[in-house]
C-alpha cells in the first residue's frame, strides 16, 4: 500500500493526474470521515472537513511534502483541520454566550462584546489577505517559504532538498518576507502586530 500511495502521490504532484487523485480520495475518504467524526461528534461537519482537506490537497499538490506516508499526511491534515474548527467554534460559542449574559446588564456593556466580535472578524479577514499574498509569491519563492514556514524545515534542510545553496534559500525567504510586508503595509496597527509575528524569520 505504501508503494502504491507513493506512485499515486507522485502522479498527482508531477502530472496533476486527476484519476490518481480520485483513487486516493475514494481509498481514504470514509476512514478520514470516521476519524474526523470521532473528534467533532458530527458526521456532517466531519464530511465538510475531509472534503476541504482534499480540496486543499489538490490545490497545493505541487507543494506537498510527505515525510512519512500519504496516509499519515492525510490523517494529520484532517486532525489539524478538525481541531482548528473546534477552536474557532469554541470562540464563536463563547461570544454568543457572553452576548446572552450581557442582556442582563446595562447596554453600555454590549459595546465590549461588539468590539471583540469585530476584532475576531478583522483577524479572519487579515488572515485571508495574508494567505492570498503568500499565494502570489513567485513559484520558487513560494515553495521555499512554504517549506520553511509550514513544514518547519531549516534553511540547510531546504537547501539540501532543492539542491540550492543556503545563501539562495536565505535570499528567497528574505524576498518573501519583504513582499508580504510591502503588500500588507496598509494594515492597521492591530494587524501589523499579527503580520510581524507571522513573517518573522525562523
Amino acid at each position: 500500500m505504501l508503494e502504491r500511495d507513493n506512485i499515486l502521490l507522485d502522479r498527482v504532484k508531477k502530472q496533476s493526474d486527476e484519476k490518481a487523485f480520485e483513487y486516493i480520495f475514494h481509498a481514504y475518504y470514509h476512514s478520514l470521515c470516521e476519524y474526523a467524526d470521532g473528534i467533532l461528534h458530527s458526521h456532517a461537519e466531519a464530511e465538510d472537513i475531509v472534503s476541504d482537506c482534499f480540496f486543499e490537497f489538490w490545490n497545493k499538490r505541487e507543494l506537498i511534502n510527505v515525510k512519512y506516508s500519504l496516509k499519515s499526511y492525510l490523517f494529520i491534515s484532517v486532525r489539524n483541520a478538525s481541531l482548528n474548527y473546534l477552536k474557532k467554534q469554541k470562540t464563536k460559542d463563547k461570544f454568543a454566550k457572553e452576548q446572552q449574559e450581557q442582556l442582563k446588564y446595562p447596554f453600555f456593556l454590549h459595546d465590549s462584546i461588539s468590539r471583540e466580535i469585530e476584532e475576531l472578524q478583522q483577524m479572519e479577514e487579515f488572515e485571508n489577505k495574508l494567505r492570498k499574498a503568500i499565494d502570489r509569491l513567485p513559484k520558487q519563492c513560494h515553495y521555499i517559504f512554504f517549506l520553511n514556514r509550514f513544514e518547519q524545515m531549516s534553511y540547510q534542510e531546504i537547501a539540501s532538498k532543492l539542491n540550492l545553496s543556503v545563501g539562495t534559500v536565505k535570499t528567497q525567504i528574505a524576498r518573501a518576507l519583504k513582499k508580504l510586508r510591502d503588500e500588507l503595509e496598509e494594515v492597521n496597527p492591530f494587524k501589523k502586530i499579527l503580520l510581524h509575528i507571522f513573517v518573522r524569520h525562523f
